[in-house]
């Protein structure tokens, strides 16, 4: 199974269960053959708009926001605005560098991996480093612009 047949997974699963915790969730991945890891989970529920919210009796359970995608670009330039420190081109790869041990590289891993930017075809990230893949120098090039006018 594809990352976007998982997260289309993920959110039937939220939007017809009250899963409390991510462990449940990443339960019911394995029981329905899914193997997946919690780091995965986390970045799928943060792409997924997925948040916690109250029954109102003291329980909280995963629910999907639903956003439409000029919205998600608009997260996309304030994760990078708020949150990237450098970017330096290499070839047709862009290291990013995000704040030092925020884990905040793999949630905009996970942002550009969801939109399907044209000119990104792989990521790679760590605590706060992303690697953004790309098919040609020139589209590096273009996605280091990108980040450089939504950085601060």
């Amino acid at each position: 199974m594809d990352r976007k047949e998982r997260r289309k997974f993920i959110a039937h699963l939220v939007n017809e269960r009250k899963i409390e915790t991510q462990e449940e969730l990443l339960q019911l991945l394995t029981d329905a053959g899914i193997n997946t890891t919690q780091a995965t989970i986390s970045r799928d529920i943060h792409t997924l708009n997925i948040v916690k919210a109250s029954d109102g009796t003291g329980h909280t359970y995963y629910v999907q926001l639903q956003t439409d995608p000029a919205h998600n670009y608009d997260r996309l330039y304030l994760g990078i605005r708020n949150n990237v420190q450098s970017v330096e081109t290499v070839q047709f790869m862009n290291v990013v560098k995000t704040e030092l041990n925020s884990s905040y590289a793999t949630i905009l891993a996970g942002m550009f991996d969801e939109l399907d930017v044209p000119e990104v075809i792989g990521t790679l990230a760590g605590n706060d480093t992303l690697i953004l893949i790309s098919k040609t120098p020139e589209d590096a090039q273009a996605i280091h612009r990108l980040i450089n006018e939504h950085m601060k």
